[in-house]
């Protein structure tokens, strides 16, 4: 029987893939059906910067040939839609990142996770929004105007894959690409629902020069574990060109791995603030209920003690974005600054001015002080979990330090960053209720050096206890 229609914008991908192999949808439905989705609701979200819609209908077109031919070794993602951050070129499309300074810029080749869902048959057919060249935790442009949270309509779904979380929320699509340099995947994924995993570094391939800062990683954003699971199994691995990649030894968990939801023999360690950050109450009951959570799953949960500096971590981390990602925006601008974004030029004056009172070897020895600390913590545990925003939520149209009172940087309210700095442990954010606003509360789930499937582990037995969360919207 044909799925129906009411039900299209809930699937996720096993669910679409199994479908498409009865022939109860085809790609070209689905795929139309994301497109109505995205006129009926994007101009209340702003979530879609562009829709690819030809090249899409063909690809879509040629997906539901190939299941009508039937055969064997159909490639894992034939027929799916993939919304694409901006920020992750398109062969052929704009690679403006948002910034009205780079203008006219079109992509000569696919981003390589690009390239690698596409080779495995996902359809990219829409490009969601990010704040300007990717440095802010709101998503806001002049180019593109302000994308809004599915929650609550005067919130910010996150930064800097603002659009991604969004609309994959939203239903726009069951997956969507996603990069994570302080929390650019887990911040949305926290403020809009979903899961949101930030791969050990290597992992990932990506563009350079970049592709070698290890702060970095290259990610998607769907709607469950196991869809997480599957599509980032597929971005995975040595890349030829990228020369900061790691071999993925084994596989990542399939759906049957993650369904017991059993913890037993696990010991989980319990962080409210990791010593050092301000956790709104919201939040924090949050992380009670994940708490509760995993102690009814069978793990061992007990508090662990940090005891991080946000200092160290804030003239680290600082710093490090001096060094690299400001350089690489007056690089990519041909220091036409007088044309970014105001939020843009001010993270340029406080990194730039970290990076002149701390060289790259300052910051090493600030980062080497943070991991050991952290690698401490893991010791006597499988895993830890602590919430990923200290903050439950910002205001959509919030400049820089709104809302933030006592911070000289966004990312001192956001607990994602340490994270970046110990880059070899894997983080899946997860939901962990609805704070009082309505939007969505998170914990992350840190795991030890490249141990990504304890992490799926513990994510999966979050999910099966805790309730999932959709948000209530109508066409205007």
């Amino acid at each position: 029987m044909t799925i129906n229609d009411a039900r299209l914008h809930t699937l996720t991908i096993a669910e679409a893939v199994a479908a498409f192999r009865t022939h109860d949808l085809t790609p070209t439905t689905y795929l139309e059906a994301c497109i109505r989705r995205i006129e009926a609701f994007d101009d209340t979200f702003n979530a879609v910067m562009d829709i690819m819609a030809e090249p899409a209908r063909q690809a879509a077109a040629a997906a539901t040939e190939a299941y009508r031919a039937g055969g064997r070794g159909l490639p894992p993602l034939l027929g799916v839609p993939l919304l694409v951050k901006e920020q992750h070129d398109v062969a052929g499309c704009s690679a403006t990142r948002g910034s009205q300074a780079l203008a006219g810029r079109i992509a000569a080749a696919d981003h390589p996770i690009v390239a690698r869902l596409r080779a495995a048959g996902a359809i990219p057919f829409a490009r969601t929004t990010t704040p300007e060249v990717s440095c802010a935790t709101f998503t806001q442009t002049r180019e593109w105007g302000t994308t809004r949270n599915p929650f609550n309509l005067e919130r910010t779904p996150g930064g800097s894959s603002g659009g991604s979380g969004a609309a994959v929320a939203l239903g726009y699509a069951p997956l969507a690409t996603a990069s994570d340099i302080a929390g650019s995947t887990r911040i949305p994924a926290a403020f809009c629902g979903l899961p949101g995993f930030k791969t050990p570094f290597g992992r990932t391939p990506a563009a350079p020069p970049l592709n070698q800062d290890w702060y970095r990683g290259d990610h998607i954003l769907a709607r469950t574990v196991a869809d997480t699971a599957l599509a980032t199994g597929i971005i995975c691995g040595l890349d030829p060109d990228d020369h900061g990649t790691v071999p993925t030894p084994q596989p990542y968990p399939g759906p049957d791995d993650l369904l017991s939801g059993d913890l037993t023999g696990l010991r989980i360690g319990i962080s409210p603030d990791l010593g050092c950050y301000d956790v709104d109450p919201d939040v924090a009951a949050g992380l009670q209920r994940a708490a509760d959570a995993l102690s009814a799953a069978g793990a061992q949960v007990a508090d662990v003690d940090l005891s991080l500096s946000l200092a160290d971590i804030t003239d680290a981390s600082m710093a490090h974005y001096g060094h690299f990602l400001a350089g690489n925006i007056r690089r990519m601008t041909g220091g036409r600054t007088e044309l970014l974004e105001p939020y843009t030029q001010r993270f340029l004056e406080l990194t730039e001015r970290w990076a002149s009172r701390f060289s790259v070897v300052d910051s090493l020895v600030l980062e080497r002080r943070i991991q050991t600390q952290i690698a401490a913590a893991l010791s006597g545990v499988d895993a830890f979990v602590t919430p990923t925003s200290a903050v439950a939520s910002l205001a959509a149209d919030a400049f820089f330090l709104d809302g933030l009172d006592g911070c000289e940087f966004y990312w001192q309210r956001h607990m994602t960053v340490p994270f970046n700095i110990a880059n070899r442990l894997p983080v899946m954010a997860m939901p962990t209720g609805v704070a009082a606003d309505g939007v969505p509360t998170s914990a992350q789930v840190v795991g030890r050096a490249y141990d990504d499937a304890t992490v799926f582990r513990i994510a999966a037995a979050l999910e099966a206890r805790l309730p999932a969360l959709t948000p209530e919207v109508s066409p205007r």
